[in-house]
């Protein structure tokens, strides 16, 4: 194995860690940069974005984009999830990302359904707000 493959699965088993690890939240690009350095690894940031994109494509990770001018986020997705067929609510002060996946979401379908004619199809579908926790601390 040469070297530089050898220093690849290095920095791509530590960029999957670190998402890993922040399974509950988002994180950017540049926080696992940030990260890395920590882990006095220096992994280029256009390596980061690279295996990003590849995680996004195998469904390992889901990719959010923010509004215009801000970082994409990402989460790393359990596998068995089915986070592609269910909403998630974003926390904008912490980052934290709730799976909604409950009847309730099934009755607000078959209602826009039946009656304003509208079919909802989840793909990835985030809804912005303040977390419970966030909420706590700002009162």
């Amino acid at each position: 194995m040469s070297g530089e493959n050898h220093y690849s699965t290095s920095s791509r088993k530590k960029i999957l860690e670190i998402l890993k690890k922040s399974k509950d939240k988002t994180i950017t690009a540049a926080q696992i940069g940030d990260q890395l350095k920590a882990m006095e690894s220096e992994v280029n940031i256009t390596t980061v974005y690279r295996y990003l994109d590849r995680l996004e494509k195998d469904g390992t990770v889901i990719r959010y984009a923010s509004g215009q001018g801000t970082q994409a986020s990402y989460q790393y997705v359990e596998q068995g999830q089915g986070c592609e067929g269910h909403l998630h609510l974003k926390c904008v002060k912490c980052g934290k990302i709730l799976h909604l996946d409950c009847e309730f979401m099934k009755e607000i379908s078959e209602h826009i359904q039946k009656d304003h004619g509208f079919s909802l199809q989840c793909k990835n579908s985030i809804l912005y707000g303040i977390c419970r926790e966030c909420q706590v601390k700002n009162v």
